[in-house]
């Protein structure tokens, strides 16, 4: 066989396998199948639903009291008193109604935060699983179109137009790849595997679609941080809590009733009248109320530490995500193909050797993991924006 059919063989054993599209499953709707039902928001929204019911329970007054007592000594007159004690609902209601309502907005907030770390979580699962298939994919490309040189140049050996020892050499070459490929494909499962615990819809030969990069948000604000709106709840509800211990003064204790009594056969009956008061000369909440103003200077301290921290947090990670953005959205270069093809030409004609060719062809899968890698980060970045502004940055967020 002549020296250009060698070589047209060759392209056409290097370019003619082309993988099988199999059916994407885009992220959107991986996302809505795993968030439908997460135990996790599930948790947090029955938690908002718990807040309601102590918000509810912080309006009611306090029940009155029906008392009954009987006296009959023997030998004295009976005795029959019914009283209705009841304590003036004025004993702080309005300041725990206020820390409950506080408490319900921090659930709230709380429900976001839960829903948002969801996202995320998932978003890093299916990133994984498209780079786990991806890294599958290449070194099962390559690995196929390694076979098909090895036994292109042992056909050639055989003919006397190469040397043996270099279809051997490229022997140690196929088998460095079917490890690494076995090794990818192990991971690609494990991380399906993953997958399809969240969706229903991974069977059969659905493969994760390319993950979309939104692009870097303008606005790098934080004030509508679902974390940090928690925190600024739970600090009204300790200041209202606060008010709510600086009461020295507790409403007093009505009592009002009838009262009988008899005494050989005759009966004296008429109202009976009562007030309670506690009088704070000893206890007067010293305690509470020095707890309680302690709980709002951590609040304050918390919140002011976790402000700053947010602040810092977007600014690292819009800076990071910007750049690998840009990284991603030039695109790859020259196709990885194109140089194959081009060193392969030189090594037919004479010019290059099988190292230069095994060089050239491992650079194109060690190129091919580099840009797997930079993929793998700038969606992590992108993770870590949406961390930081407390946010979806994509479709749906409202960046």
């Amino acid at each position: 066989m002549s020296r250009t059919s060698w070589a047209s063989a060759m392209l056409l054993v290097i370019f003619g396998s082309v993988p099988i599209q199999a059916q994407l499953l885009t992220e959107e709707r991986f996302l809505e199948d795993a968030q439908a039902n997460h135990p996790d928001i599930a948790a947090a929204e029955a938690a908002v639903a718990t807040a309601a019911g102590v918000r509810r329970q912080a309006g009611i007054v306090e029940n009155p009291q029906l008392i009954w007592e009987r006296e009959a000594p023997e030998g004295a007159p009976q005795q029959d008193t019914w009283l209705l004690d009841w304590r003036l609902p004025f004993d702080g209601r309005r300041h725990r109604m206020a820390a409950a309502d506080a408490g319900i907005a921090a659930s709230r907030s709380v429900v976001d935060v839960t829903r948002l770390s969801v996202r995320l979580e998932l978003r890093s699962l299916f990133a994984s699983w498209y780079i786990a298939e991806e890294r599958e994919a290449v070194f099962e490309f390559n690995l196929d179109r390694t076979r098909r040189l090895a036994a292109w140049l042992r056909a050639r050996a055989d003919e006397g137009e190469a040397a043996g020892v270099e279809a051997r050499r490229l022997d140690l070459e196929v088998e460095s790849l079917e490890r690494e490929a076995v090794m990818a494909r192990a991971d690609a499962r494990a991380a399906r595997a993953t997958a399809a615990v969240w969706s229903p819809r991974v069977t059969g030969d659905i493969s994760p679609a390319r993950p979309v990069l939104a692009p870097p948000p303008v606005a790098a604000e934080i004030g509508d941080r679902p974390d940090i709106l928690a925190l600024t709840h739970r600090l009204t509800e300790a200041e209202s809590r606060h008010k709510l211990r600086k009461r020295k003064v507790e409403p007093p204790k009505l009592g009002l009733g009838w009262l009988e009594l008899k005494d050989d056969g005759r009966s004296f009956t008429g109202p009976v009248y009562g007030l309670s008061w506690p009088v704070p000369i000893f206890d007067r909440n010293q305690g509470r109320r020095q707890a309680a103003s302690a709980e709002v200077d951590r609040m304050q301290a918390g919140l002011t530490a976790a402000t700053r921290r947010a602040q810092q947090e977007v600014d690292a990670a819009l800076a990071s995500y910007s750049e690998l953005y840009e990284l991603e959205v030039r695109g790859t270069g020259d196709a990885v193909d194109g140089v194959v093809e081009a060193v392969f030409a030189a090594f037919d004609a004479g010019e290059a050797s099988l190292t230069d060719v095994l060089d050239a062809w491992r650079a194109t899968v060690d190129v091919q993991m580099a840009r797997l890698a930079t993929m793998a980060r700038a969606l992590s970045a992108e993770r870590d924006v949406e961390a930081a502004l407390g946010r979806p940055i994509g479709a749906g967020g409202n960046s």
